[in-house]
């Protein structure tokens, strides 16, 4: 109990002061140009522009042990608290999204979401607004942490979640099926954005340890070893 404590407050400081919770590793990210692959990163809420406390390592592991051009980019959006900020994450990920497509006809794509990022992930994916059919068709892998559109029947699911719990914004059972067998979505049980919040309080659904339990838990580790094995299908 006492480890979770610490945990959470050591995450909650460096959210609110934008200071990255493990040392930076080496950036193996291409420079320019058009890499094989494009990791695009969607932080959750609060979390830096620069940096998902959580996702951009993540992003930088895929990229060293890919053993191919890769480049991460970190979508720009607000990732606040005003009710249109998923709204404004979803027009960014799209146009970010068909650009890369344009500029890049070879490219393979990569995303990964936490918290609001998941969502932001799922809504344009399952909306499919302004997304080309050839954009869908070069996302390789996706995987999302605590994602308040979990909805606990799906079998991309992961975690330690209670099925018969979903996130405060489920989406309806098989809105994401297109992308099921590149999907990974970890819910941890405990995690109310995830599991049976309350969407009425909004932001304070996130504040359990198990919210941010991804940081910890072997989770990352396990999204990791998934887009290697799609990288390599």
């Amino acid at each position: 109990m006492r480890r979770r404590s610490l945990l959470l407050r050591v995450v909650l400081v460096a959210v609110v002061l934008g200071l990255p919770v493990a040392p930076a590793a080496a950036d193996p990210v291409e420079a320019g140009g058009c890499a094989d692959v494009r990791v695009v990163t969607v932080r959750g809420t609060l979390e830096p522009q620069v940096g998902s406390l959580l996702l951009t390592p993540l992003g930088r592991r895929i990229a060293a042990e890919a053993g191919r051009r890769m480049s991460v980019a970190e979508l720009e959006y607000p990732a606040s608290t005003a009710p249109d900020s998923a709204g404004r994450g979803v027009e960014s990920l799209t146009a970010l999204l068909n650009s890369a497509a344009a500029d890049c006809p070879d490219q393979r794509l990569v995303l990964l979401g936490y918290s609001q990022g998941a969502r932001v992930i799922g809504n344009t994916l399952s909306a499919r607004t302004g997304l080309s059919a050839d954009v869908a068709a070069r996302i390789t892998a996706i995987a999302l942490f605590g994602s308040p559109l979990f909805n606990g029947v799906e079998p991309y699911n992961r975690g330690t979640f209670d099925p018969a719990l979903s996130g405060t914004g489920a989406l309806p059972t098989g809105a994401l099926a297109q992308f099921a067998d590149r999907l990974r979505d970890y819910c941890n049980a405990g995690d109310r954005v995830c599991q049976g919040g309350n969407p009425a309080v909004g932001f304070a659904n996130a504040m359990t340890y198990a919210h941010i339990a991804y940081f910890a838990n072997g989770t990352r580790d396990q999204a990791a070893e998934f887009i290697r094995e799609q990288l390599n299908n």
